[in-house]
């Protein structure tokens, strides 16, 4: 299959179609805007439910909100179904965990971690546990508090993985999938001043790698399985050699081969590339200019073929051919107001 839908979460205010729907042919590398859904103020950042048609995105503002949808795939429209409270500021990351039975957010602001039920219709429930974070590290701009940037399951365990830009470090949480409740496991430290942002796994080994937003480097570690601990095995730039000017990094991702990692520069504007080993370390392989500004954010097909990035300072979401690894800009971009999200959902 080589049709997908493209679901785009922006800075866009309440009255504006702030969730896009896209679509995506990879063979002939067409995109065109099919859709759209206002009524909810910044929805930053999304996550899809693919077997229940079911997509959900976070508010970020002060007093943060997470809101879920309904996708009619014969109409390709959202109903809203529910939204919550996130008792916490400017929530900027979600998950859902492999049961689609939980919702996890991080509160960026206020540093805290919240935990969601979600009904068999899809509709979010009051919430079942929030964390706090405290701590700060060197740089007194952005790290004067916690300020957790993203919640990621490592696979087939019941772990989380909460990267925090605030106080350097990556906590390790454990699920529990009946009470909804998190239970810290580890609390690792990076580099200090590093920020770490997000995350990806290896869709085969056991490796994760951490981008760090204000060092503009990415730490690749080896995880267990058993208890979630991590052992770093490489700390990587993210930017060509001599390059000294302001830039901060975002987002990371592997394509599906787990051949190639790319991980995207905010002021640089480009997409690092990297050729992941057979120990898990990674070479750079270049960088390749996003066609825009401030890539936030940015996802690879499932085919391996395409690779799309928002572009949120000009209001750009820009698609990408990749051949051998290598992003090729196909001269194709939507126009939309401060696109901050792209997730990706095959058509059955």
């Amino acid at each position: 299959m080589s049709v997908y839908w493209i679901f785009t979460g922006t800075y866009g205010s309440a009255d504006q179609e702030g969730i896009h729907i896209l679509s995506l042919d990879s063979k002939t590398c067409s995109l065109e805007k099919i859709a759209g859904v206002s009524g909810i103020h910044s929805p930053s950042f999304l996550a899809i439910d693919g077997k229940r048609n079911l997509l959900f995105a976070a508010s970020e503002t002060m007093d943060g909100e997470v809101v879920s949808y309904q996708l009619d795939s014969q109409l390709l429209t959202l109903k809203e179904l529910s939204r919550q409270k996130t008792n916490g500021d400017h929530p900027c990351h979600i998950s859902i965990d492999a049961t689609g039975v939980w919702l996890l957010a991080v509160n960026y602001t206020s540093g805290n971690v919240s935990v969601f039920p979600i009904d068999e219709h899809g509709a979010i429930g009051e919430m079942s546990d929030q964390l706090h974070h405290e701590g700060s590290s060197v740089h007194q701009d952005r790290q004067e508090a916690p300020h957790p940037h993203s919640i990621f399951n490592m696979p087939n365990t019941p772990f989380w993985v909460v990267p925090d830009l605030g106080c350097d470090r990556l906590y390790i949480y454990k699920l529990d999938t009946v009470n909804g409740k998190l239970q810290q496991q580890n609390v690792i430290p990076t580099s200090p001043g590093a920020g770490p942002r997000h995350a990806v796994f290896h869709p085969h080994e056991p490796w994760l790698y951490i981008i760090e937003e204000l060092s503009s480097t990415i730490t690749a570690y080896r995880y267990d399985r058993e208890n979630g601990s991590l052992r770093e095995i490489q700390r990587v730039t993210t930017l060509p050699e001599g390059f000294d000017k302001p830039t901060i990094s975002a987002d990371i991702h592997i394509d599906a081969a787990g051949a190639y990692l790319y991980g995207s520069n905010r002021g640089h504007d480009s997409l690092a590339v990297y050729r992941i080993q057979h120990d898990g370390t990674l070479i750079q392989v270049g960088h390749v200019s996003v066609e825009g500004a401030m890539p936030r954010n940015f996802v690879i097909t499932p085919d391996d073929r395409c690779l799309l990035v928002a572009n949120q300072d000009s209001d750009s979401v820009t698609l990408f051919e990749l051949k051998d690894g290598i992003p090729v800009y196909t001269g194709k971009k939507m126009e939309l107001y401060k696109p901050v999200c792209v997730k990706v959902l095959e058509v059955e």
